[in-house]
């Protein structure tokens, strides 16, 4: 299949995708898709790493194409796709959103059931551990299933049960974050504005860095495009 019906595809599994967001097909070369690799970013090292695999498609969960006006880096990046005939296919916020998804598969990793009866923005999870553990232990243990050391953390003297968790970048949701009744915000990264509003809610803050709450789904990512695709080659995990 070409790029087109393999986006096709996937947009159906995946389904919408938030109204600010980029999805979809980044960089498009028309031919044959026999071989896929799937990355967290489409990197420079990526489209390398594509090229001597003879891959026809990079699969990405970052847009390439985000801002209104791209970057020369993001300009660069494109030029090489096209010059080794390579197409560029993202899914961001509906891979996000998906059930089975990013959020998901980090709540999995940290022992977060969720609580598929309560919303917690459309792409968010809400969920809760076992039994109540200290900040301490939940943040071992963050740490321990992720192997990365918290960005930035916030202790506020609570135990931790049930906890908010938004994968990447979550410093504009911490007044949800409070609504929902969590006690615990497990995300990427933060900005110092967003820690201090956790600090004045009194919620618990672990950031276990954008690249890792993130990547730990490009996996999961290839397993679906294996569905369209013969071959699946995941980069960087």
């Amino acid at each position: 299949m070409d790029f087109l019906i393999l986006d096709k595809k996937l947009r159906n599994l995946f389904g919408a995708s938030e109204d600010w967001d980029s999805d979809g097909v980044q960089v498009g070369v028309p031919g044959e898709i026999t071989r896929a690799v799937v990355s967290l970013d489409c990197t420079s090292a990526a489209i390398m790493f594509a090229k001597k695999a003879g891959a026809g498609v990079i699969v990405t969960h970052h847009p390439l194409f985000f801002d209104p006006t791209p970057s020369k880096s993001v300009l660069k990046r494109e030029s090489a796709c096209k010059e080794a005939g390579i197409s560029v296919l993202s899914y961001h916020t509906c891979f996000d959103i998906v059930k089975g998804g990013v959020n998901d598969i980090l709540c999995e990793a940290v022992g977060v059931s969720v609580d598929k009866k309560q919303s917690f923005l459309p792409f968010g999870r809400l969920g809760s551990l076992g039994e109540s553990v200290s900040f301490g232990e939940f943040l071992n243990k963050c740490e321990t299933s992720l192997g990365v050391a918290a960005q930035n953390i916030f202790d506020a003297g609570k135990s931790v049960k049930k906890v908010a968790v938004i994968s990447g970048g979550g410093k504009d949701y911490i007044e949800e974050v409070y609504n929902s009744g969590a006690d615990t915000y497990l995300t990427g990264e933060v900005n110092h504005a967003a820690i201090v509003d956790c600090r004045e809610y009194g919620i618990n803050l672990l950031c276990l860095t954008h690249f890792a709450t993130e990547n730990i789904a490009v996996p999961r990512l290839g397993e679906y495009v294996g569905r369209f695709v013969p071959e699946v080659i995941c980069y960087g995990v």
